[in-house]
């Protein structure tokens, strides 16, 4: 069933390739963004820390897919818990009092790099953070899991893998002794949150996956709850899908 879909953080690198998936899936896709372009076809420019401003754009959407946050390790006061703790409130708040559906909240595999990466992680083993980003995505889970439980709505958070946003992040990445296990393409990325948007699920369930491409040498995260919830089976393999030379 196509849906309407709301897309937070469209602009950004997971939310360009998400959008582009989406809209060619045949939902019709409603892009948030402060940097959003206008001559976009539903594009909202707003900010997610406005309460108002987040509550209006989620009106009569089906779905909302929030990716908007500041990525990686920053200052917590200053820079973190405007988008990354207000912004998910008000989010996951408009979604109760709009009524929307599906909820697909992103979170990262930075909530688990405090575990020992010699054997695979499970959601089982639970989180492991070591530092404050990793924080706001552990309490973006948990945020879902208690607005599933309490108000009813269907919500996945996905442990994001490592997606490169520019030349940079690709060659930190391609050096990092883990790195290229837990990528994940933009294409990959696109082809999850479709599956997401898709998927079958009760009201009131809430589900946490990891969301990565084929590693490169050994499985790191746990592959299996994404295919068994949502149906997604990783294609690509480091450096393949991703929009920067390796």
């Amino acid at each position: 069933m196509k849906q309407r879909v709301m897309v937070t953080g469209s602009e950004g690198g997971v939310g360009r390739a998400v959008c582009k998936h989406l809209s060619n899936d045949g939902h019709t896709v409603y892009r948030f963004d402060r940097f959003a372009q206008s001559d976009l076809e539903n594009a909202i420019v707003g900010d997610i820390a406005n309460r108002d401003q987040v509550l209006e754009a989620t009106h009569d959407m089906d779905a909302i897919i929030h990716l908007a946050a500041t990525p990686d390790e920053a200052d917590f006061l200053e820079e973190l818990i405007e988008p990354n703790v207000r912004g998910l409130y008000n989010v996951c708040d408009a979604a109760r009092e709009n009524g929307v559906a599906r909820l697909v909240l992103a979170s990262s595999v930075q909530v688990v790099s405090g575990h020992r990466w010699d054997s695979m992680v499970q959601i089982e083993d639970g989180p492991k953070v070591i530092n404050h980003y990793a924080l706001t995505k552990l309490w973006a889970e948990q945020i879902g899991e208690m607005y599933a439980r309490m108000y009813g709505l269907s919500v996945i958070a996905a442990r994001l893998g490592w997606l490169p946003r520019d030349p940079a992040h690709a060659e930190e990445l391609q050096a990092s002794p883990v790195g290229t296990d837990v990528y994940l393409s933009h294409d990959d990325a696109g082809r999850f949150f479709s599956a997401c948007v898709d998927a079958s699920m009760q009201d009131g369930n809430f589900e946490i996956l990891f969301a990565t491409s084929k590693p490169l040498q050994h499985v790191r995260v746990d592959p299996e709850p994404a295919l068994r919830v949502v149906g997604y089976r990783a294609h690509d393999t480091w450096p393949e899908g991703h929009a920067f030379p390796s």
